[in-house]
């Protein structure tokens, strides 16, 4: 009021000049303190959380992708981790598309999965990668379909291909174990069964007896019988230990 009062000499325009002009700088500090700073912190805090989430993304141990739709999977975006598991640069990765790397499926099942994958937003599979140097990499895959964009796929990858050919060691482990009680419970029985009867019928008293000479040979048949089930127990007891020594090492 001290300054308007000042002017109070003043034209009436000039008076109606000046408060217009206090007013409307009044106005504009409120806007500021009212709308424009909150905005504008919200603004920037949004902007600090989705570099986090980047610096996040960029360096977990798991691969991470952002893929697209429209170009059958083009990759849009690619961590650190996924470039190390499979061998090729970020710059070569964002000219690729999913059918450059996945073994597993044609152009038109990797369709149909995409539209199960819409369908339902999310989904989670295991498949096969093959990384620049030509070995292939099982991986477990995690993928949330978000409709922005004409929709987007993000895609959680990890390399499970030592889980997995642990896994497959273990149930070639259980395999020979039942092998194993097979031939102990069923194949040994039957030769042993053969040599007790046939030591029964021998004729001690009459050792020249001609049908001793019959049973004789019938016994180096079972004998010779027993011992190839014997080597048979042997050798899958020998496969057992080198799967056991495989998984040890893998672990």
């Amino acid at each position: 009021m001290l300054v308007i009062e000042q002017f109070t000499s003043l034209s009436g325009v000039v008076l109606l000049v000046l408060e217009s002009v206090i007013f409307t700088l009044s106005f504009s500090t409120a806007y500021y303190l009212i709308y424009y700073r909150p905005l504008h912190h919200s603004f920037q805090n949004s902007l600090e959380l989705l570099n986090e989430f980047e610096t996040v993304l960029r360096t977990t141990s798991d691969g991470f992708w952002i893929t697209d739709i429209e170009h059958n999977g083009r990759i849009l975006f690619v961590n650190d981790a996924y470039c190390e598991m499979i061998g090729y640069t970020r710059q070569e990765l964002l000219q690729m598309n999913i059918r450059d790397i996945d073994c597993n499926e044609s152009l038109e099942e990797m369709k149909n999965h995409f539209q199960r994958i819409i369908e339902k937003r999310h989904d989670r599979f295991v498949s096969t990668h093959m990384t620049k140097s030509g070995e292939k990499i099982e991986v477990e895959v995690s993928v949330t379909f978000l409709n922005i964009n004409q929709g987007r796929f993000y895609v959680f990858l990890k390399n499970i291909t030592q889980e997995q050919q642990l896994k497959r060691n273990m149930l070639g482990q259980n395999e020979k174990l039942y092998e194993i009680a097979f031939l102990q419970s069923h194949q040994v029985r039957a030769p042993i069964v053969r040599l007790l009867g046939l030591i029964n019928l021998i004729n001690y008293e009459e050792f020249n007896d001609p049908e001793n000479k019959e049973i004789i040979h019938a016994l180096k048949d079972s004998t010779v019988n027993f011992d190839e089930i014997i080597r048979e127990i042997i050798n899958k007891t020998n496969d057992l230990y080198q799967l056991k020594q495989e998984n040890d090492s893998k672990q």
